[in-house]
């Protein structure tokens, strides 16, 4: 055979093996790029406040403080995301929040789960204020707004505690 006629090494209809290479790890670099954007955008905001409320629960209960509790969906719903950033991020809520000594809990919704029956929790977003002994003490379901949150959300504690030390009589006043 005459050498004219063979084909040189990594020529027309073959590939070198680095080429083979740069177009897997091309590829490899795409899906690991759309796998993240798609866990970012799956998994929504996150607040960072604890996850397991039976364990806030005990927390609240030994320290007498009040719990509040944001349940959501997964991946997190639109309302829920636009509740994250336009309510419970904001700086007066995390400062109000900061100064009524409150236990915060951040928690999926599951229908099944003991504590979503308990507090009658079907929806979300959903804001629960808990009281110490476990007891729902304030519920409201839906988007909340930044001064609502502040006003009659956290504020209905406050009612609250005012409505019990009137009907207890002012003789128990401090």
């Amino acid at each position: 055979m005459d050498q004219t006629s063979q084909k040189p090494p990594g020529g027309k209809g073959r590939k070198s093996p680095a080429d083979r290479w740069v177009k897997r790890g091309f590829l490899l670099a795409i899906l690991l790029a759309v796998a993240i954007v798609l866990y970012i955008q799956y998994r929504g905001p996150m607040l960072g406040w604890p996850g397991d409320l039976d364990e806030v629960l005990t927390k609240a209960k030994a320290e007498n403080r009040h719990i509040v509790v944001f349940v959501r969906t997964f991946p997190v719903s639109t309302t829920g995301k636009r509740m994250v950033q336009t309510t419970l991020a904001q700086k007066k809520n995390i400062e109000s929040l900061k100064k009524g000594g409150f236990l915060l809990a951040e928690v999926r919704l599951d229908s099944s789960a003991a504590w979503a029956k308990k507090y009658g929790v079907t929806k979300t977003p959903t804001m629960l204020l808990i009281a110490p002994d476990g007891e729902k003490f304030h519920k409201a379901e839906g988007m909340i707004g930044e001064i609502d949150f502040r006003k009659n959300f956290l504020h209905a504690l406050s009612q609250k505690s005012v409505s019990n030390s009137t009907a207890s009589g002012p003789a128990s006043r401090p």
